[in-house]
């Protein structure tokens, strides 16, 4: 437990800091460019829980890469990653399919589907999913699960960081500031609009369950088989897939199946919950714990 209330006040910390920190870095940027003030705050936030990141590590004894789950050398780390990837297509692919299917989501004719613009958005998408899936797996699955697992028991440890894994997902901030209007106590406000979803829980609790199913199975391959860039990997592949899906689709609300699309972004929601849960029940009976000898070892 004590690893996981250094994570909770370490996080409020970094929140706090960052509200604080939002309008005097936004005036300092505004010297040379036009930045939005929202994006300033969620990029200070992200600096600073970088930061903080580095400071688990050394709180809690993490001399290398290694101590919380990277494999040691590079060859490995690609096969997990590109094995990982395939996983996380494989199972992105039946939700894909649905949502088509039940038109939850269809095809945007009017976008540029020439071979130029299609390159451009696999790259991106493939970057972008590669850079989130390496930090949030790196403290979540990496850092923040291996602490807890060192104090606390794997049920815990699961259950815990998948919990908070999903919570973090929602601390989005919807607000627009106006630039004229801007002050020390800006960043304050879309710090409490961040939390906005709190005061209907409900509205967001589809994507929640997809989020935390999706922790909870991240987590489970982490625990069994030791291998963080697995966990990398499959995680890349989610939002390889979900960015791709949502730019050429468009978001069908008068579908008869919408409730099966998620709030959050109108992708993970409940069909999600359903695979989800089947790869993990899938993955429960194939794999066995770490450092387990079968009958043949």
């Amino acid at each position: 437990m004590y690893a996981l209330f250094v994570f909770v006040l370490l996080f409020a910390c970094v929140l706090i800091a960052g509200a604080v920190l939002a309008y005097p870095v936004y005036t300092l940027f505004s010297l040379v460019l036009e930045p939005e003030f929202e994006r300033v705050a969620n990029r200070t936030v992200l600096g600073l829980g970088i930061l903080t990141l580095l400071a688990l590590f050394r709180k809690f004894g993490f001399r290398t890469w290694q101590d919380v789950g990277f494999p040691a050398g590079g060859a490995q780390f690609f096969k997990d990653g590109l094995q990982g990837f395939g996983a996380g297509l494989l199972i992105m692919g039946p939700v894909v399919a649905g949502l088509l299917l039940s038109q939850d989501r269809v095809l945007d004719l009017q976008w540029d589907w020439s071979l130029p613009s299609v390159a451009v958005l696999l790259v991106t998408a493939l970057v972008s999913g590669a850079a989130v899936a390496l930090i949030e797996e790196t403290f979540f699955r990496g850092a923040l699960l291996t602490a807890v697992l060192r104090q606390g028991t794997v049920s815990l440890a699961v259950i815990s960081t998948s919990f908070f894994y999903a919570l973090v997902h929602f601390l989005q901030p919807e607000m627009h500031m106006d630039p004229d209007t801007l002050n020390w106590t800006s960043g304050f406000a879309l710090l409490l609009d961040a939390f906005a979803f709190l005061s209907s829980p409900l509205q967001v609790f589809d994507s929640f369950l997809a989020l935390f199913a999706a922790g909870l199975l991240l987590a489970l391959i982490r625990v069994r088989s030791n291998r963080l860039s697995l966990c990398i990997g499959m995680h890349t592949g989610w939002v390889f897939a979900i960015k791709v899906f949502k730019r050429v689709t468009n978001s069908n609300d008068d579908s008869a199946y919408a409730f099966l699309a998620g709030t959050y972004d109108q992708v993970i929601g409940y069909l999600a919950v359903v695979f989800l849960a089947l790869a993990i029940a899938l993955y429960l009976g194939i794999s066995r714990p770490a450092g387990e000898k079968t009958g043949m070892g």
